[in-house]
């Protein structure tokens, strides 16, 4: 007979396992074989820890990648029935176990064997399951479908990401040398320029498998101080690449998680922390749309990143956050900000361009000045004269793919606001032909979320945007 706790593992389980796609890496935890109850006790007993001391990390680590688990007492009687081999751990709960343990899942079976995971020899989680993300999950604040990406299935799915992604130490180079360093920055501008192209969905995988490499060159490998430094400075860079890239496709702890590690890796450095700051006071911003305080949140970021700034001569670096700061301004229906904020932005690139610019911030110019203060308008209630300005930055034939068909929904989502449902639909159908093509972002699909709730299910665009979304 089932207690409540195992029907509840149960019944989640089928709809858990459908959720999670081989290519974020799950494909390699569901091979994990059955784990006896013996070794999961051995686990546990080699932390010294009691089952409740478990159940509550277990219970943590689920808040932190929104998934339902049971409550405390449940999951106490589940653990002591697993121990005792009543019943095997779910795949599910045999993620969430390796998490609270901080190992890597395929480690579960084998049992402790007398080491510490510091002492593993294997490359760890780089970023720690307990980081504080559960605060970056606001009920529904996933930029994703609710209906067909659920939270929980999404949340998994980053942690079957990082778990295919880990890399051991005995896959790095003994020793970093001046040539590693040339090829991870090869690799880091070749994701921010296919990020452009493709989206985030389509290359998630891939930056964050560069990110992991890295850090574990910087935390294994030898290397010189000179080399070092250096190292700390690439890993930051492939940290925002893999961050944007996880906000780009809806996963917002990943990416929060991400970018963190950008900024700490940053270590200081001004133009690095500039980016790390301002990429976070982006998903702020983006996570404003359902709680004004992330507003406030994206300002804060973006204080950080003026800071950092202070003494660059960077022009497109000051209209980065400009720009940013009009839009956090914009969800606070402050206008005078708004105005102030793309004024400034404007101000800047008129000074032109500068041997401080970075690489990365070429995509700041006045067609995305121009975006940000629609997007401002949006979040002012002001959705038509929204659709005048993308409709100015359309006109922009260097548009590279993905902002393109970004821009395009967000006019889609301003025109279906004015209550032009037509042009809407038009809109969003050159989206979709954007969508079925090469680009893969789950933040482009999400703009049109809107449109899609008011269109006849029959439709043509109805049936491609599910389509789409279900791909």
């Amino acid at each position: 007979m089932l207690c409540d706790s195992d029907k509840e593992e149960q019944e989640s389980q089928g709809a858990f396992c459908s959720t999670l796609p081989e290519d974020l890496g799950y494909a390699k935890v569901r091979a994990m074989t059955d784990v006896d109850g013996g070794t999961l006790r051995a686990w546990r007993v080699s932390r010294s820890w009691d089952v409740p001391k478990l159940a509550q990390d277990i219970r943590r680590v689920s808040r932190d990648v929104a998934v339902s688990v049971a409550d405390h007492d449940g999951l106490v009687r589940m653990i002591y029935g697993w121990e005792r081999g009543d019943h095997a751990i779910s795949e599910r709960y045999r993620l969430l176990y390796a998490a609270a343990l901080r190992i890597r899942p395929e480690q579960l079976g084998r049992g402790p064997g007398g080491t510490h995971p510091e002492h593993s020899g294997t490359q760890l989680p780089v970023l720690p399951l307990d980081l504080g993300l559960a605060h970056v999950m606001m009920p529904g604040d996933v930029l994703t479908e609710e209906k067909d990406m659920d939270r929980r299935g999404f949340g998994l799915a980053a942690m079957g990401l990082l778990a295919g992604a880990l890399v051991s130490s005995s896959k790095v180079p003994a020793n970093v040398t001046a040539k590693h360093l040339r090829e991870l920055r090869r690799n880091a501008s070749a994701i921010w320029t296919r990020d452009q192209h493709v989206g985030g969905s389509g290359q998630l995988r891939e930056a964050v498998t560069q990110y992991t490499t890295a850090r574990a060159m910087l935390d294994y490998s030898s290397y010189s101080t000179k080399v070092g430094a250096e190292l700390q400075a690439v890993t930051s860079g492939l940290a925002a690449c893999a961050g944007f890239a996880a906000h780009d496709a809806g996963q917002q702890p990943l990416a929060r998680g991400l970018l963190t590690e950008a900024g700490l890796l940053a270590a200081g450095d001004a133009l690095l922390s500039t980016r790390a700051y301002g990429l976070l006071a982006l998903q702020s911003n983006a996570l404003g749309e359902r709680d004004r305080g992330r507003a406030r949140e994206a300002l804060r970021f973006l204080d950080m990143a003026e800071a950092a700034a202070r003494h660059e001569p960077s022009p497109r670096i000051h209209a980065l956050i400009w720009m940013r700061r009009a839009a956090a301004a914009g969800i606070l229906d402050d206008d005078l900000t708004v105005c102030r904020a793309i004024t400034n932005a404007l101000r800047e690139l008129d000074r032109g361009d500068h041997p401080a610019d970075p690489a990365w911030s070429g995509f700041v110019d006045q067609a995305e000045v121009t975006a940000h203060e629609a997007m401002a308008r949006v979040a002012q209630g002001k959705p038509a004269p929204a659709a005048v300005l993308f409709r100015d930055v359309l006109t922009d034939r260097n548009l590279p793919p993905r902002n393109r068909a970004l821009y395009t929904a967000q006019l889609a989502g301003s025109l279906h606001a004015a209550g032009d449902r037509a042009e809407a639909v038009s809109a969003g159908l050159e989206v979709l032909g954007a969508v079925e093509g090469d680009v893969r972002s789950a933040r482009v699909l999400n703009e049109l979320r809107a449109v899609r709730h008011s269109t006849d299910p029959d439709s043509e665009f109805a049936a491609r945007y599910d389509a789409a979304l279900a791909s």
